[in-house]
This record gives structure tokens, C-alpha cells and sequence, in this order.
């Protein structure tokens, strides 16, 4: 049967670049504005960006750039907010519509993640310090956590400024895992709106090019052999890398629930628990190195004699 256009709303916002330009416009001024709804508007700005790319196309995504881009610095009274939609919202969103254009799966998308959060992980280390190293990010995490000096302990403030230089993973890892739900929400939109009655694009078939799995052994032996300063970057990039793996340990275990045919509930259950737990975090980074050195999807899915 063929695929028939939905209705409602992204039909609207996909009927013309007027209604798309605008409508990103306001959720971007808004994150700008309302900042505990920073992440979530920011999230369905890089979605909605990628939508208009994989379904209007290359030309249409660029003018909806230049009217989300005027109408935010309008919107805001600050025209460095139109360079800073175009920066951290369309570049981002452009991209993952490119990727989830490149493959009918993952692949594209996972090359867009694996590169974007590289490019901000070597600006997080060496661009926005100038060169100054862990010293500038422990200096910010100071000046950030003055205003809450007598209400947080000697202690935790000491454990607070340790973490500090590995702000920038943390940062990159953040937005791999914004970029990784803007592409999934994208791609479901793309798929309601062209009138699909189940999911073509699943989240279980994501898996992270084989290649990948010599930088995890790179990186550790460095971290093992180096120290201090040389090493600081090292422990920034296993985050990242950590969390890539985390992406594909949740895709395996989203193909091991439609597998064995357990409720969507259980799956709830799981991210509730991670949110709870975060040492489960690192356990389904390892699920993830796991499955793609093992190959365990294929013996999930290989048919049983």
C-alpha cells in the first residue's frame, strides 16, 4: 500500500519554508529565554531541522536557516542569536537530516554523531581554554559554585573540581546522547507524516562501525601509560567513546526485547533504572563493546535449529 501524507501539524509545518523557519525560530528564542526549558526545546529545534532536510530537501533546509536565523535575533533583541541558531541548532540538525537521508538505517546517522562530538570535544579541549588545559574548566567549575559555597561541604565542592576537567567529555557526551533522540524523533516524524503504520528506521539495527572498537583500545592503553596532563585528553575522549558504545549497548538491548517479545513497559522499567542507577551506565557501555566485538545480535537473531 502506499504511503499516504498525514495531517495535523507537521503537515502544516511542512506545507511551506515560512512555517518551518518561524516555528523553529520560537522554540529556539524560547530555549534561549526560559533556560530549565533549554534542553527539550533545543532538542525538537535540531529534529525539526533535520525533518525539513530529509523531507523538503538541501534548499529548503538552508532557507528555513536564513528565516530561523533573522526572525531569532528579531525575536530576542540579539543578533548574535541568529549565529548562534545557525551554529548549534541548523549545523547539527543539517547534518543528522543528511545522515538519516545518506541510509535507510543507522549508519549515516552514526558517522554525523561520531563526528560532530569529535569537532566539540576538540574545541571543549583546546579552542574555548586557548591552550590554559584542565586548569581553565576547574577556574569556571570555581566561579559557577561561588554563589553555592555555604551551602554545599569542604567535601563535595573538593569532589565537584575534580570532576572539572572532564567537562568537556561530559559536554560532547550530553549532546551525542540530544543528537542521538533529535535523529530518532526526526526519523519518526518522517515516517508518520509519509503515513507509516510502524517504525522503518529501529533503534536496535544502530551499530557503531567495527573500525571503532581499535580507538577504545588506543585510548585505554594511553590512559594506562600516560599521566597528568598527558592523559587529560585521554579521559576526556573515553567518555565520549563510552558513550558511543552506551548507544549501541541500548540498541542491543532494544533488539533483545523485541526478540523476546517483552512489553514496552519492561523497556520503560530499563531507563527509569539507568536514570536511578547510573552505574548501569557503564554496564551497558560494556554490553555495547560486547555485542560489537562478539557480533551477539547475529547470534540473538540466527534462527534456531
Amino acid at each position: 500500500m502506499t504511503a499516504q501524507p498525514q495531517g495535523g501539524v507537521l503537515r502544516w509545518f511542512l506545507s511551506g519554508r515560512w512555517q518551518a523557519g518561524l516555528s523553529i525560530a520560537v522554540l529556539f528564542s524560547l530555549a534561549g529565554l526560559v533556560p530549565f526549558l533549554a534542553a527539550p526545546l533545543f532538542l525538537n529545534c535540531v529534529a525539526l531541522v533535520a525533518l525539513v532536510t530529509i523531507q523538503a530537501g538541501r534548499k529548503e533546509s538552508l532557507e528555513v536557516l536564513v528565516i530561523a536565523g533573522i526572525a531569532s535575533m528579531l525575536f530576542t533583541f540579539n543578533p548574535w542569536f541568529g549565529v548562534i541558531f545557525a551554529l548549534v541548532a541548523w549545523l547539527p540538525g543539517r547534518l543528522l537530516g543528511e545522515g538519516l537521508h545518506w541510509d535507510t538505517q543507522w549508519s549515516g546517522v552514526v558517522w554525523v554523531l561520531i563526528g560532530l562530538s569529535l569537532l566539540i570535544l576538540v574545541l571543549m579541549l583546546w579552542v574555548v581554554p586557548l591552550g590554559a588545559g584542565p586548569d581553565f574548566w576547574q577556574t569556571q567549575m570555581t566561579q559557577m559554585l561561588k554563589p553555592l559555597a555555604k551551602e554545599i561541604s569542604k567535601v563535595q565542592m573538593e569532589a565537584v573540581l575534580r570532576m572539572a576537567p572532564l567537562l568537556p567529555g561530559i559536554m560532547a557526551a550530553g549532546l551525542v546522547l540530544l543528537w542521538t533522540l533529535a535523529a530518532l524523533l526526526a526519523s519518526r516524524w518522517y515516517e508518520r507524516y509519509q503515513g507509516l503504520d510502524r517504525p522503518q528506521r529501529v533503534y536496535g539495527s544502530l551499530e557503531l562501525p567495527g573500525m571503532l572498537i581499535w580507538l577504545v583500545v588506543a585510548t585505554l592503553l594511553g590512559i594506562s601509560l600516560l599521566h597528568g596532563a598527558l592523559a587529560w585528553p585521554l579521559q576526556n575522549l573515553a567518555l565520549l567513546v563510552g558513550t558511543w558504545y552506551l548507544l549501541q549497548g541500548l540498541s542491543f538491548v532494544h533488539l533483545w526485547f523485541a526478540a523476546k517479545g517483552w512489553p514496552t513497559i519492561a523497556l520503560l522499567g530499563l531507563y527509569i533504572a539507568l536514570i536511578l542507577l547510573s552505574q548501569l551506565l557503564l554496564v551497558l557501555s560494556v554490553l555495547g563493546i560486547l555485542d560489537r566485538v562478539f557480533h551477539l545480535r547475529q547470534r540473538l537473531l540466527r534462527p534456531r535449529s
